[in-house]
Formats: structure tokens, sequence, C-alpha cells
């Protein structure tokens, strides 16, 4: 009775993780087509200036998610501290794809603050599963995420005093790649088996090639061996 009562909770945690998600993205739907998609007075370069941004943001919101939930899935909560976690991150990911509607380049700060949290998150999880399978991955989540919050908000700084605080289609592009960078290293650091349980991966590049790319890499560099 304990434990089908434990796993009750659990599944009850993970459906109100998911209902918040499916909150803040109908919210982001329903901002794209108030704000981008009906005025008239924008122009399509504008519109497509910030159409690419959102999307941008949205398809790592969403990969962030069903990582985060695959993750979960296989290493299941054995307290509230990751589910708590996952609801702050949730506001963060509504506050980044806010700000990318309004093509303010501060929805970086969000981004960068669910990149962090998403860290601490790794770390409560191996701290919960020592001998996960996923080891290796929630390792690498915590340096990996950390690492590139610390320098991302650097060069947010340095973008926002010495170049714009306003987004154009440059920007936008420039913003989305640098997403796409981030996605792909860890498809090549991260080898995940194919398929629904492999998650989301980087756009326009599948398994097999991103495994061709890592075993190039890797008769240079042995730390890009499989793993």
């Amino acid at each position: 009775m304990p434990e089908e009562f434990e796993e009750r909770m659990r599944s009850a945690l993970l459906s109100f993780v998911d209902f918040l998600y499916a909150v803040v993205f109908a919210l982001v739907l329903a901002e794209t087509f108030t704000r981008v998609i009906l005025p008239v007075e924008k122009t399509i370069l504008e519109k497509t200036s910030n159409l690419i941004l959102v999307i941008g943001v949205f398809y790592f919101l969403s990969w962030d998610w069903l990582h985060a939930r695959r993750l979960t899935l296989k290493n299941p909560y054995t307290s509230y501290r990751r589910f708590f976690i996952e609801v702050v991150i949730s506001f963060s990911a509504y506050g980044a794809a806010l700000e990318a509607v309004r093509m303010e380049v501060t929805f970086l700060i969000y981004i960068f603050v669910g990149l962090l949290l998403g860290a601490i998150w790794a770390r409560s999880t191996l701290q919960e599963y020592p001998q996960s399978e996923d080891a290796y991955e929630l390792r690498f989540i915590q340096r990996y995420q950390t690492r590139y919050t610390f320098v991302g908000v650097s060069a947010l700084f340095l973008w926002y005093y010495l170049i714009s605080a306003i987004i154009r289609l440059q920007e936008s592009i420039a913003f989305v790649l640098f997403g796409i960078i981030f996605v792909f290293w860890y498809d090549l650091r991260v080898d995940r088996p194919a398929g629904i349980m492999g998650g989301p991966r980087v756009p326009f590049i599948n398994k097999n090639r991103v495994d061709r790319i890592r075993t190039t890499l890797s008769r240079y560099f042995p730390r890009m061996e499989r793993r």
C-alpha cells in the first residue's frame, strides 16, 4: 500500500508539472498570435525576425522539458526537491518566451536561470540515484549548463551595453544558432538511444550523422568517445 500511494503521488506531481508547461506553451502561442502575427502595423521583416526567435526559444524550452521528463521517468522522484525546481524552471521558461515575443534580449536571462536550475536539478537527481545508468549524462548536465550559463551571462551584458537591447533579424538568427550549437554539442557528448526515449535532438541532423561526427572527432579527441 505505501508503495502504491508513493507511485500515485509521483504521477500526480509529474502531471502537475506537465500541466504547468502546457499552460506556458498555450500562453506563448496566444502571445505570438496577438503580438506578432496579427498586428498590421508590423512589417514582414519584423514579423519574420520575431517568429524566428520565438520558434527557436519554443524549441529549446520543449527540448529542455522533454529531456527532464525522460530522466525523471527513468529516475523517479524520491522527494519534493526536484519537483519544486521544475516548477520554478517552468516560470523561467514562461519569462523567456514572453521576452522573446517582445523581442527583448533580456529573454536570455530567463534562459540562463533555467539552465542553472537545471544543473542543480541534475545534481539532485544524481544524489538520489548515485548508481543511475544516466550518471554520466547527469554529471555532464551539471558541468555543461553551469559553464554555458556563466559564459552566456557575460556575453549578454556585453551585447546589451555594447550592441543593442532590441533584437533584429540578424540577432534572431544569431541567438537561434547559439541554441543549436548548445544542443548539437550535447548530442555529441551524450550518446543517447534512438527513438522516443533518446529525447529530442538537434534540428536537421539525425542520430546516425551525429554518431559519425562523434566517431571522427574521437580519433583526434579521445574524450569524445561514445558514452
